[in-house]
């Protein structure tokens, strides 16, 4: 089925419809492989879709092509065709220098000026506790040659409100254009992402969707070439691999990048002479002053005790403190103690947990991490779930698992470089508070921890139990 035969958004949904006719699922059949990658495809949706005659959102299609069985590179190929329409609805003509003409449906012309790409999302208002961070970025564009600067961190800390707030600080710098790609780190679709932001950065340029080339590497040079003699800043957010950097990274002096990604990429720092910038949570003070921004500053104020109580509940991480300080305000009459309580009571997970809107929760943000680790870094990190929270050896999870030293080991230093545990200086491991219970959570069920048909290798299964002092073992 190419998509490429649609010449209006009318005849991209008939090849919608006809490319699920021809995978032979239903629509609940579509539901059903949408959730098991994480995202929701309701069969009212999908209906309402396929009768319509207009284009169907991004993500809708490329939700609906991979359920449909579609490949990385067919979901790039029907989102590269759906960006075609969509512009080809206003039709660009060359006028004299300077000057760009837009003809619209009723065939009435106008005058426009150019635009430059001015892509960046709205800066965050309430950015607390970034000063030194802010001041590591700045010294990242400093010298010649284009920028590269990583900034990774654990899920929920606050990666891409720094580098957001960040980019729109230092814009004038890069007067040619602000391009911002949302690579979908957290999404099952991020393997197609690159594809999809060459089409979206060349477009953006002004290059017609139907020029673009088909083959990567020739768009990869295409897109550098076009920008080789402009000061641009590129925000790739959500960055899953250093290869997917490299892709998309223009190479001209007057360029910087800026990656965000929950892996350490360091390879971008050894071969790449990328700048790593480390987000941590929040000092106390700073997650205290947070909430109060959001809060109340009164209302904090009366209950610092509680404050303090609450903002390390939430690992002071502040996603978290977003979702605790908004449940505040719901309530205004409900104290802080109030919530501190129910937090340990039921556990905080389930205390912040956003029943309207589950896709903005934390367990929402967590669970992309968990499903993109291997077999054996994720029966460990369920495994952290049940061990002493002071922090554990690969010793005492190797014991734990029934596993060679050396298969722990591996799997905690992964769980370290995607910011799922911090390695501390005496060789233990620590989850935070939040991740060890979502790794409880996980763990729930008929021998969980035990090797199953998802472990690599053969072997005896693992035993479950809780070591005594494993924290010093």
């Amino acid at each position: 089925m190419d998509p490429d035969a649609a010449r209006d958004s009318a005849e991209y949904v008939r090849l919608l419809r006809l490319r699920r006719e021809a995978a032979g699922v239903s629509y609940r059949q579509l539901a059903l492989r949408a959730r098991q990658c994480a995202r929701s495809l309701p069969p009212s949706t999908v209906a309402t879709m396929l009768n319509r005659s207009t284009l169907p959102s991004r993500d809708l299609v490329a939700t609906y092509i991979r359920a449909c069985g579609g490949t990385d590179a067919e979901v790039a190929a029907w989102l590269a065709t759906r960006t075609r329409i969509a512009m080809s609805a206003n039709t660009w003509h060359q006028s004299p220098p300077g000057v760009a003409r837009m003809r619209g449906p009723s065939s009435a012309t106008m005058s426009i000026e150019p635009v430059l790409p001015r892509q960046l999302p709205p800066a965050t208002a309430n950015l607390v506790g970034r000063r030194h961070r802010i001041a590591e970025l700045d010294a990242a564009i400093i010298g010649p040659g284009p920028g590269l600067i990583v900034v990774t961190g654990a899920p929920g800390v606050g990666k891409t409100a720094l580098a957001v707030h960040w980019a729109h600080r230092v814009s004038p710098r890069f007067p040619d254009g602000q391009f911002y790609v949302d690579l979908r780190g957290c999404s099952p679709c991020a393997s197609s992402a690159t594809q999809v932001a060459l089409v979206q950065l060349l477009v953006a340029l002004g290059v017609p969707a139907g020029r673009i080339p088909a083959d990567e590497q020739q768009a990869v040079g295409l897109f550098r070439s076009v920008v080789a003699d402009r000061r641009v800043l590129l925000l790739l957010d959500g960055a899953v691999s250093a290869e997917q950097v490299r892709l998309l990274r223009p190479g001209g002096p007057g360029t910087c990048t800026v990656v965000t990604s929950r892996d350490s990429l360091v390879g971008l720092a050894v071969h790449d002479n990328g700048r790593l910038v480390e987000v941590p949570p929040l000092a106390q003070r700073h997650a205290v002053q947070l909430l109060s921004q959001i809060a109340g500053e009164r209302r904090v104020a009366a209950e610092l005790e509680a404050a303090g109580v609450l903002v390390e509940l939430c690992d002071r991480l502040p996603l978290a403190l977003r979702i605790a300080a908004v449940g505040l305000g719901s309530g205004t009459a409900a104290p802080l103690a109030d919530l501190v309580a129910r937090m340990r009571a039921n556990g905080p997970l389930a205390a912040l947990a956003l029943h309207s809107d589950p896709e903005a929760g934390l367990e929402a943000c967590f669970a992309p991490s968990y499903h993109r680790l291997d077999n054996a870094s994720k029966r460990v990190f369920r495994l952290l779930g049940a061990l002493p929270a002071a922090g554990v050896t690969a010793l005492a999870a190797a014991t734990a698992l029934s596993e060679a030293v050396g298969y722990a080991q591996t799997a905690l230093c992964r769980l370290a470089d995607v910011h799922l545990v911090t390695r501390l200086d005496d060789n233990r491991y620590l989850m935070p508070h939040l991740l060890r219970e979502y790794a409880r959570q996980l763990a729930v069920g008929p021998s969980p921890i035990a090797r199953g048909p998802e472990s690599a290798g053969g072997g005896p299964p693992g035993r479950m139990f809780v070591l005594e002092g494993a924290g010093n073992s």
